[in-house]
């Protein structure tokens, strides 16, 4: 129900925006100002190009390295300004076009950002469910089943307790007996 509603609302920006450019492109064409569409393609492109920048984290199951969301959008809106530099020369194509691409490009912003946080969530909450399914009785989305539980073995004291309180070493054995997610 939530993505549907996203996708309507998602739909109708595109629209008012793609209308709204096409209209300031005809004003600003009547006034007889000149439209530079080289640039606004060149922009446009680099924006699409960090938007899917943003999927690649959680794509390659790297939502929790910062240096990942700042790099794979960094390269993406490189590239993108690159390709509009080559792709659109100075008076060609029609400033319609590319000043449309800049405006899809500002249009999905938002949903880009919002589509790779809930992906990046969705990756989160899969290692959290590997994560707890290590006991005896595991419950998850799909049920409950058996398994083998996980055997950990902790030591109790800590180096600084045992030299200030001159303890021997002791260790602890942990068994899982239930895991899941409640």
């Amino acid at each position: 129900m939530r993505a549907h509603m996203l996708k309507c609302l998602a739909v109708g920006l595109l629209v008012l925006a793609i209308g709204t450019l096409n209209t300031e492109t005809a004003y600003a064409q009547q006034q007889g100002d000149s439209v530079e569409g080289n640039i606004a393609g060149t922009v446009g492109l680099g924006l699409l190009g960090a938007e899917v920048g943003l999927f690649l984290p959680p794509a390659f199951n790297l939502q929790d390295q910062w240096w990942a969301w700042v790099l794979f959008p960094a390269v993406g809106a490189a590239g993108g300004a690159v390709a509009g530099a080559f792709a659109f020369d100075p008076g060609s194509p029609d400033p319609a076009v590319t000043v449309s691409i800049l405006g899809v490009g500002m249009l999905l912003a938002v949903p880009a950002i919002v589509g790779a946080s809930a992906l990046s969530s969705a990756r989160r909450a899969n290692q959290i469910d590997e994560a707890q399914n290590g006991g005896l009785l595991r419950f998850s989305k799909r049920g409950a089943s058996l398994g083998a539980p996980s055997v950990t073995t902790q030591a109790v004291f800590s180096p600084s307790e045992q030299s200030r309180y001159s303890l021997p070493q002791k260790s602890s054995t942990r068994v899982a007996l239930i895991s899941g997610r409640f």
